[in-house]
């Protein structure tokens, strides 16, 4: 039953992407996030105090979410079977984003290849926090191709990862604490401080999938011969990011499509010069997105294999050692 709730969330995130009519965990965790930040700020004023209420944040957040999770999983169980199963199903769905994450890619690219400026700009800002308005086609191709990556470990990689270790409730937990970090993880004044203790904990829950998405990567170009430059890059650039676990992902895709990530950015008027990752790499271009979502396509695949398989064995494992 394990296996079989694990695929049917994954088809449907494939298959259906983000469920935006439907109750969404997600939305639900940052509304709560949102909430509580306010209610911090009212009370702590020094550095120290936005550090413990933003702590404080994180931590109820994150075990409320667990708690009301299986709360209702307990509920639909003792309702009827079917009812718990597709709760289940239900809860894993809406913590994975693989396909949103590649719906949203693909109009970037229908947008540029249509000659239509504008409109991939303004798709391109649905997927990143940079100043999209005056990005030519290599700057938004490059943009949709990192957050294509980069969200390829903490949108897929690592919920459906969670789900697979521990079921419903361990995806909802790495959700929150991603949310959390998506919400006040920012390294600017206003939340160097309250962001904190969000930032770090993220970046514990994602210090394995991003290596494992790197690894996916690497994997799914071992076909078309570019594997080596993949690795090369990965070896050499995979800690040009500010955050530990971003450019692994990003460092192994940008290697085997042999394009160049990073440089200079805009966020808010203000300019930020990331590091670049493979400055041998050509300027990506709207081609470059098609052949990116083959590739996404391929890495979802193999995560989906492999970690069914990894589900598949630890239930094995329980069941014997009991």
């Amino acid at each position: 039953m394990t296996i079989a709730v694990l695929s049917a969330a994954f088809v449907l995130d494939y298959i259906i992407g983000d469920p935006r009519r439907l109750p969404h965990p997600v939305r639900l965790s940052g509304a709560v996030i949102d909430y509580m930040e306010k209610m911090v700020r009212k009370f702590f004023t020094t550095p120290c105090g936005l550090k413990v209420g933003g702590a404080l944040i994180v931590f109820i957040t994150a075990a409320g979410a667990v708690v009301v999770t299986i709360l209702l999983l307990a509920a639909a169980y003792r309702l009827h079977l079917a009812a718990g199963l597709a709760l289940e199903i239900y809860i894993i769905f809406t913590t994975l984003a693989g396909g949103d994450l590649r719906n949203h890619v693909a109009r970037v690219k229908r947008d540029l290849q249509s000659g239509e400026i504008e409109k991939a700009r303004a798709s391109a800002a649905l997927l990143v926090s940079r100043d999209t308005s005056f990005l030519d086609e290599s700057g938004i191709s490059r943009a949709a191709l990192e957050s294509l990556f980069e969200n390829s470990a903490d949108g897929l990689v690592a919920p459906f990862l969670f789900a697979a270790v521990g079921g419903p409730a361990a995806a909802v937990l790495y959700k929150t604490v991603n949310t959390l970090d998506s919400m006040l993880g920012y390294k600017n004044k206003e939340y160097q401080n309250i962001g904190y203790f969000a930032a770090k904990t993220d970046d514990v829950f994602s210090y394995i999938p991003a290596r494992l998405t790197a690894l996916y990567i690497i994997l799914a170009a071992a076909g078309r011969g570019r594997w080596r430059q993949g690795l090369r890059v990965l070896a050499s650039d995979r800690h040009k990011h500010q955050s530990p676990n971003s450019a692994w992902p990003e460092a192994a895709a940008a290697g085997v499509l042999g394009v160049g990530f990073g440089g200079v950015d805009y966020y808010r008027g203000e300019i930020i010069e990331r590091p670049q990752i493979n400055e041998s790499g050509k300027k990506p271009l709207s081609v470059d997105i098609g052949r990116g979502l083959a590739l996404f396509r391929i890495i979802s695949l193999l995560a989906f294999i492999s970690l069914i398989c990894l589900s598949y064995w630890l239930r094995i494992w329980e069941a014997l050692s009991f």
